[in-house]
């Protein structure tokens, strides 16, 4: 499941102590960017399952949680 490749690909670039810099310029894979927003969309149209609204809320938690970190890098 994409959400735990999001998760998965967030740990380990943390995981390796990356610079202020390189926080900043942090970007989640293409394949789960565009599943983000495959899921944005499909929110807007109002045929989001239960399923994918647990799975785009972990892609807004993540997307929180990477924007803090960026604020604090960049305060650095």
């Amino acid at each position: 499941m994409l959400k735990i490749q999001a998760a998965t690909e967030l740990a380990r670039f943390l995981a390796h102590h990356p610079t202020p810099e390189q926080i900043g310029a942090f970007h989640p894979s293409s394949e789960v960017a565009e599943r983000a927003y495959e899921l944005i969309h499909t929110e807007r149209e109002g045929t989001l399952a239960e399923e994918e609204r647990q799975e785009l809320e972990s892609y807004l938690v993540m997307e929180y949680l990477m924007e803090q970190i960026k604020l604090a890098a960049h305060r650095q």
